[in-house]
Parts: structure tokens; C-alpha cells; sequence
């Protein structure tokens, strides 16, 4: 591009302007190859170089923010520099606005852009300022060709039930349909599985293997399903060592740093326990499509029933200010119905506490701050010794556990479920090629998809069956393991056995009381247990 030669022959103050649209090693040695070339020129120029702005993975047909692109525009209208070189012009522009705004401050400012591959254009006439403009229509149409490629492409690979493409799925290999990794019970095979997680030496259908990635995957969703929150789990992955795929994060400059892995925060491992891709499913705008040409890495009926939990309307969703209080929202007031809160009482002033001992102790109180009054402490243990003893009991589960359903079983509901995706899909075949009428279409789809919905309803109510059905019950190792349990998961527990409820104390010392025995006033007898039946 040229415009009139700089005022009095003064030498050029130039930019170069680097930059690449995809750059997923990180490498930059496209850009570095194209600043080499700019410098090349303006030494043969005579110019004189008073920045190189590089932007790395970044492109210009995207519509995103370009930061050192609005810091090269700057430069130009303040008159800090009054020349550009870029590689071609593609690198500068890919949009029809850009092009004709950077067109405008051009002739306003009298300013010079030379290119490697296509020289100067001369936007002094007429004719050039029309050569130039329709160059950047033909850039900005070759970016929309290349773009409806990939998405039929795309379009292609998802009827097909394959990978789309993209960065490696936790759990898969960067190809997004090998598992890492699978093992065989049988045989100890770790490779030679199908799509059905059949092992292709003996047929027996392989195990996540213990430590894998898969494997994480699927202990994280069965703790969910067993009443864990989404940060307790992130908490055990960390303790473990686990952390998310590495990644290129975006930086402060509009640039991507190397790749970094990072530990799971809740909102990242709730997307991750969300995505059909580990039921072995194909979704498209949020809709299940089909069977997925890849393996499961936890069965359909189990994705299932942890999506219930995690999408249901009164799941708390914020993943700050992690509980502290066993019975919080959890134990009743007995005078007028509120849920206790967490709280502090006084234990008597600093003559009773003791030198450089706290003159408040935790204590649940009524949400009305009028009825009740109780030393945290001392409840919970009396409310964990309670549900140990239960859940220890010979017959807690029969107690504890709901009766088996009869009914088909859920390999049984699997299948349906993917016949009916299939006959989906053949109706909207058969719409297409006029075979039947858009009422014939939208009255089966609408049957075929009430079928659907109740099939999936079936298999979430086979496996998101009790928290205690992930529990030794009716053993000595409840007691064992009983401290090692999250806050979150005594919690889901004590919800799911008990209704406690707080009832105003008594006046004056417990019966029995001794002083200075250490002991406070805590009075059993005044909270009462409601076991409740399984559901």
C-alpha cells in the first residue's frame, strides 16, 4: 500500500505487525519467521524500526479483542510511527470493517504499508483504494470458505458418531476415543478394546484401570452419586495428585503461555461430570444425538443419576465458604420448626475459660436466635455416635436401604434407550425424503421422545439409589472409616438416616454434673431422633 512520500523525505518510523492464527505448541516460529522478513525489508527500506507487535494463536477473522493491533492503530493516529510492514495483508486484516477503517487512517494520516508478499498497494488513486478494497472482500470470503469446511466437516464427524476435534478430552488420548486407560480382569490386557469396552483377546468387558485418568473420572462420579459435593471431590484430587489436561491459558496481552495442567476447581469438575462424551454419547447444542463411536468410561445409567444430582434445582451451586458445621441447615428447632445455624455462646467469662483459653464456644442456635442455644461440639459427637451405631447395626440394611426394583436390567435400559435415539433419527430420515407428512413427523417424534424420557428417568432412579448404598453397612469398618469421611458426606448421611431435633434445655445443671470434671452441660435428653425410613 502507498500513500505520498513521508513529509520533508524523512525516514520511515515503522511497525511490524506479526502474527498467526493457531499456534497450539506454542513455538512461534511463524512469527518469528515473519518479523525476520519485515526486518529484512526495512533495512532494504531505509526504515527505522521503532516496535515489532506480535500476537501468537490469535485470529483476525475470530472478532476477538487483537491487543497489539489497537496498539499499532494508536501509534499510527498519534504519529508515533507513520509506516506498517506485515507479511501479507491477511495478517493485518480478515474482516471487510477492518480493511476499509485501516484503509481510511491510512490516506488521513499519509501513511505507509508494505507487505512481503504483495508489495504496495497504491491508495493515492482511485483505482487502488478499489484494488485494495477488493482484496479484503476476497480475504474476508476465503476465511468464511475455510470456515463452513471445517463445520461440514464437523457436521460430517458428528452423524458419524466420531471426534470432533479439538484439546484432549481428560480421560481420552488426544485421538478423543482411546481411554486412558482400560484394563482387562481377565486377561491383563491394557490394549485391543472396542468400542464397547470388549476386550478383543478373551471378550470380557474391561475395567477402568486403577489410577488412570478413566478411573478418576468414574470414582469421581460415584462420589458424587454417594453424596460427596463437587468440592470434596476436587479436594481428593488434589490430595492424589490429579490435575486437569495441560492447557494453553490465554494471558493478560491477548497472548497463550505454555501449557499447564491446573488442580480441578468445582466449576471445572462439574463440566467434566456433565459431558455425555464419558457415557459414551454424542450431544450436538446440548442434545443427546446417538451412540458415540468411542468407549464409555462410566455406564449410561450411572452418568445419568450423577447429572440428576448435579442439575437439580435445589443443589447449591455456588463452590465458596466451604461448610464448617455438621448439622447446620440440617438440625430443627423444636419450638418453631427452623433449620439451627452455626454460632457461638459464651462459656462464662474469662474466669471460667481459663488463662489464654477462648471466651466462646461454636453453638448451633435457632435461625430465630429465640429458642434454642446448644454447644456444637458435644451435639455432633452424640449425632456421629448415633449414626455409627446405626449404620454398624447387623441389619442396617435392610434397615437402612430401600427394597431392590424389579424391572428391566440397566444393560436392558441402555440398549432401549439407544434404539430409540436411532428411531429419532429415522424419523426425521423418513420427514426428509417426504416418506411421511410434518404431523406424522412431529406426533412420533413427540411419542418416541416421552419413551425416551422415561427409559432415562428408569436408569437414574436404578443408580442414584441411597448414599448408604456406597457404605460398608453392618460392619465394624463404618466406625474405622467414619472419621476419613468429608464433612459434605456425614452430612448427606445423617440427611438421609435421621431428623434431629433440638429442644429447649433445661434450667440449672445436667443431673449427675460433677464440677471441674471437664464435662459441660450437655443434656441428651432434650434432643430428639427420628429415624427415618428408606426412600
Amino acid at each position: 500500500m502507498q500513500t505520498r512520500a513521508a513529509e520533508g523525505g524523512a525516514r520511515r518510523r515503522v511497525v511490524i505487525y506479526c502474527r498467526i492464527s493457531d499456534d497450539r505448541e506454542g513455538k512461534r516460529e511463524g512469527v518469528d519467521r515473519q518479523e525476520k522478513e519485515c526486518r529484512r525489508r526495512a533495512e532494504r527500506n531505509g526504515w527505522d524500526i521503532v516496535a515489532v507487535l506480535v500476537e501468537n494463536d490469535l485470529s483476525a477473522y475470530s472478532g476477538k479483542p487483537r491487543p497489539e493491533y489497537e496498539r499499532m492503530l494508536q501509534m499510527l493516529r498519534s504519529g508515533e510511527a507513520d509506516a506498517v510492514l506485515a507479511l501479507s495483508p491477511k495478517r493485518l486484516y480478515r474482516q471487510i470493517k477492518d480493511a476499509f477503517d485501516f484503509f481510511d487512517l491510512i490516506v488521513q494520516k499519509n501513511i505507509e504499508v508494505e507487505t512481503i508478499k504483495q508489495g504496495r498497494f497504491n491508495l493515492s488513486t482511485a483505482e487502488g483504494r478499489k484494488d485494495a478494497r477488493r482484496a479484503a472482500v476476497d480475504a474476508q470470503g476465503e476465511s468464511e470458505e475455510i470456515s463452513e469446511r471445517v463445520r461440514d466437516s464437523k457436521a460430517e464427524t458428528l452423524a458419524q458418531g466420531e471426534f470432533r476435534g479439538g484439546p484432549r478430552p481428560f480421560g481420552y488420548e488426544s485421538n478423543g476415543v482411546t481411554l486412558r486407560s482400560l484394563i482387562c480382569p481377565e486377561c491383563s490386557a491394557v490394549e485391543g478394546f472396542d468400542a464397547d469396552r470388549r476386550c478383543g483377546a478373551c471378550g470380557a468387558e474391561a475395567a477402568n484401570l486403577p489410577g488412570s485418568e478413566a478411573w478418576h473420572v468414574e470414582a469421581a462420579t460415584d462420589a458424587i452419586i454417594a453424596g460427596e459435593s463437587l468440592r470434596s471431590v476436587c479436594s481428593t484430587l488434589a490430595a492424589q495428585g490429579v490435575r486437569t489436561v495441560a492447557r494453553r491459558y490465554r494471558q493478560e496481552d491477548g497472548s497463550k503461555g505454555e501449557p499447564e495442567s491446573r488442580d480441578w476447581q468445582p466449576s471445572e469438575l462439574r463440566k467434566l461430570l456433565l459431558r455425555p462424551r464419558s457415557a459414551g454419547l454424542i450431544d450436538h447444542y446440548g442434545e443427546i444425538i446417538g451412540k458415540a463411536g468411542w468407549p464409555a468410561i462410566v455406564p449410561e445409567d450411572k452418568w445419568r443419576a450423577c447429572k440428576a444430582i448435579l442439575e437439580a434445582p435445589e443443589r447449591r451451586t455456588t463452590t465458596t465458604n466451604a461448610r464448617v458445621w455438621l448439622g447446620s441447615g440440617l438440625y430443627v428447632c423444636g419450638v418453631c420448626g427452623e433449620t439451627a445455624r452455626g454460632s457461638t455462646t459464651g462459656v462464662g467469662g474469662k474466669a471460667k475459660a481459663g488463662e489464654g483459653e477462648k471466651t466462646h464456644r461454636p453453638a448451633y442456635r435457632c435461625r430465630t436466635g429465640k429458642h434454642i442455644v446448644r454447644d456444637a461440639y458435644a451435639l455432633d459427637a452424640y449425632v456421629e455416635g448415633l449414626a455409627v451405631d446405626r449404620l454398624s447395626r447387623s441389619d442396617a440394611a435392610e434397615l437402612l436401604l430401600p427394597p431392590v426394583a424389579e424391572g428391566p436390567s440397566r444393560q436392558e435400559l441402555a440398549a432401549l434407550a439407544n434404539t430409540l435415539r436411532a428411531k429419532l433419527d429415522s424419523i426425521a430420515a423418513d420427514y426428509g425424503q417426504d416418506l411421511i407428512t410434518r404431523k406424522q413427523m412431529l406426533d412420533s417424534t413427540a411419542f418416541t421422545r416421552a419413551r425416551l424420557e422415561k427409559i432415562t428417568a428408569e436408569m437414574v432412579a436404578q443408580t442414584s439409589g441411597s448414599v448408604l448404598a456406597s457404605l460398608p453397612l453392618g460392619t465394624e469398618e463404618i466406625a474405622q472409616q467414619w472419621e476419613g469421611y468429608h464433612l459434605d458426606k456425614k452430612r448427606s448421611i445423617i440427611d438421609a438416616i435421621m431428623t434431629v431435633t433440638i429442644n429447649k434445655a433445661r434450667r440449672g445443671r445436667q443431673p449427675g454434673f460433677v464440677p471441674g470434671s471437664g464435662t459441660g452441660y450437655f443434656d441428651d435428653s432434650t434432643i430428639d431422633i427420628e429415624w427415618k425410613k428408606p426412600r
